[in-house]
């Protein structure tokens, strides 16, 4: 790619400087200046650089300087060979990387401290070294309607008997509207909630200027432009629907949903920079994605939970809630029972949630991106229900309410049965995290080659 002026080196841009610095020689240079790179990257059609493949998850990355790829940050593998020449179409857009990888490391470290029940590998060193900068391809829509525009409105007019009358009411406004810069991922592997987290701000994309690459990796867009066309449309929709309710002729005719005819105007695609990383569990078997925005620095991450830390602050809550409960001289021993079954009602809704987020996540239901790539590979995805946590929580609800109606007059029996109660519902919360850890992480990449044998 781009090469020192003055003396032939590799160059790399820095977010923090906003300029293109040379290590060998130590010089400065303005990306928009650098006049014999501009006037290419004007004319330029593709891009050429050198891509590593992972041959455990057959991600593909792209680098246009001598930079090594020694780990693979979708699936975390710390092999990525198969180096090739690659060629890929040149986008419109840039949005170059304006924080550093230290900054937003300093970012990504407040949020997870902020996490009481946090995992320490989430934590190490080994895995904040781990951040890469890529930039990832997002489709860019543009909408527009210019004239009329026409909605349906009512007003009450007379009550008769069981009737209501109503008077139908056209009501047409002169809408001057452009809708520029609405974004989505086309990256089948970056999924959407994360993309949805870290919003760019469009206003700051300049056109394609290949001198931001350098120091940086790339990825290719695997989903096709018009897989979000709608949703982009709808956005546009929607927001122009909040600005017509403000205005009181919509509410004074009960028009709750003004629409906006909107055409689409252009789409194009763009680079926005993303510093990335994947943190494997301590079994090996699960990946979580933090994702940082490099141009805001907000940051989303996949937060698990610690079940021995869980545990011990659990522990540490209930030894003073033990000692106020038993201040009360009123609280009777059936008072526990009925705690006990309230606890395990509440367990089973939560867990019954779980399992639903479970679900969406692991078989994409939200991802459009990601099930259009399953649609054409025929892939499916399966999770697990766990039963016997289910099986946990009935027995400690219908123990206690035996209890309830035999109404022994020993309390031991209240106690005992409230105790068996309380530790089948902390057993059964083990089953909670672990859906819950589930919901927040992904198996790690596999059979996702482009290229090579599919079925290997």
């Amino acid at each position: 790619m781009s090469k020192c002026p003055h003396c032939g080196a590799e160059i790399q841009f820095s977010p923090k400087s906003k300029k293109v610095h040379c290590e060998y020689c130590g010089s400065d240079f303005n990306p928009k200046e650098l006049k014999e790179e501009t006037k290419k990257a004007k004319n330029q059609k593709t891009l050429d650089g050198r891509a590593f493949s992972c041959t455990q998850c057959g991600a593909t990355l792209l680098t246009f300087d001598e930079t090594a790829v020694t780990f693979c940050s979708y699936c975390g593998s710390q092999n990525m060979i198969e180096e090739k020449l690659m060629e890929q179409t040149a986008p419109d857009f840039i949005i170059p990387f304006s924080k550093t990888k230290e900054q937003c490391i300093a970012n990504y470290k407040k949020k997870i401290s902020s996490f009481l029940f946090c995992p320490s590998y989430m934590k190490s060193d080994i895995v904040i070294n781990k951040f890469r900068g890529i930039y990832m391809p997002y489709g860019i829509y543009y909408f527009e309607h210019h004239g009329d525009c026409t909605n349906k409105g009512q007003k009450y007019n007379h009550r008769s008997g069981d009737y209501v009358y109503y008077d139908d009411y056209t009501i047409h406004a002169d809408v001057d509207a452009t809708y520029d810069g609405i974004s989505y991922d086309l990256l089948s592997k970056f999924y959407d909630d994360y993309s949805g987290a870290i919003p760019f701000n469009y206003k700051e994309a300049e056109d394609f200027n290949p001198n931001y690459l350098p120091g940086f990796y790339a990825d290719s867009k695997d989903v096709d432009i018009d897989t979000y066309l709608n949703d982009a449309k709808m956005n546009a929709i929607n927001d122009s629907s909040r600005f017509f309710k403000k205005n009181s002729i919509y509410s004074k005719y009960s028009c709750a949903h003004p629409t906006v005819p909107f055409k689409l105007k252009d789409k194009k695609v763009g680079l926005f920079p993303v510093y990335f990383v994947s943190i494997i569990d301590k079994d090996k078997e699960h990946v979580h994605y933090a994702v940082i925005n490099g141009q805001t620095g907000k940051v989303a991450a996949d937060m698990p939970i610690d079940f021995i830390k869980y545990i011990a602050f659990s522990v540490f809550l209930a030894i003073p809630i033990f000692f106020l409960l038993n201040s009360f001289p009123v609280f009777l021993p059936v008072h526990i029972n009925i705690f006990t079954i309230i606890m395990s009602i509440i367990a089973f809704i939560i867990y019954a949630f779980e399992l639903d987020k479970t679900r969406k996540k692991d078989t994409h239901f939200n991802d459009k991106g990601f099930s259009k790539q399953i649609e054409n590979n025929n892939k499916k995805n399966k999770y697990t229900i766990k039963g016997s946590y289910f099986l946990k929580l009935l027995i400690s609800i219908l123990l206690s309410i035996s209890v309830i109606f035999m109404a022994p007059v020993e309390d031991y029996y209240y106690y005992r049965s409230a105790t068996i109660g309380l530790i089948l519902i902390l057993w059964s919360f083990k089953d909670l995290i672990s859906t819950y850890n589930l919901s927040v992480s992904r198996p790690i990449p596999q059979l996702e080659k482009r290229g090579g044998d599919e079925n290997a």
